[in-house]
């Protein structure tokens, strides 16, 4: 059962926001926000692909893709970048943010419990 986040815990989030910087936290859904030229940048590209027209199933039990060879669709492609020089400082932000939320009664690991 996840631990309800209370007023307390959330004044705390903010005090390290303002002493660090480069994020934000979603309340509700529990969700770290990192924006664009914080940490890293994101960049968006066009790129021309082929658009996919149906499915065909193989006698050896996979499918195959049907594409159009009409008509090529642009689609947008995102990618974040760092920089190579940057990345201790980001794990260095990370752990502090670790740190931070495990104080605070959050757990900020993911593991299935056998049953």
């Amino acid at each position: 059962m996840k631990k309800k986040i209370t007023k307390e815990m959330q004044e705390k989030m903010r005090d390290w926001i303002k002493n660090n910087g480069a994020c934000s936290f979603d309340y509700k859904d529990r969700d770290i926000i990192l924006h664009d030229g914080g940490l890293f940048s994101i960049e968006k590209e066009k790129k021309r692909g082929r658009k996919i027209v149906g499915y065909k199933k193989l006698p050896n039990g996979m499918t195959e893709i049907l594409f159009s060879k009409n008509k090529p669709i642009w689609r947008e492609h995102y990618k974040a970048i760092v920089w190579m020089e940057e990345l201790d400082d980001i794990i260095n932000y990370l752990r502090r943010m670790k740190k931070m939320l495990n104080s605070l009664g959050i757990k900020t690991n993911f593991s299935l419990k056998s049953k």
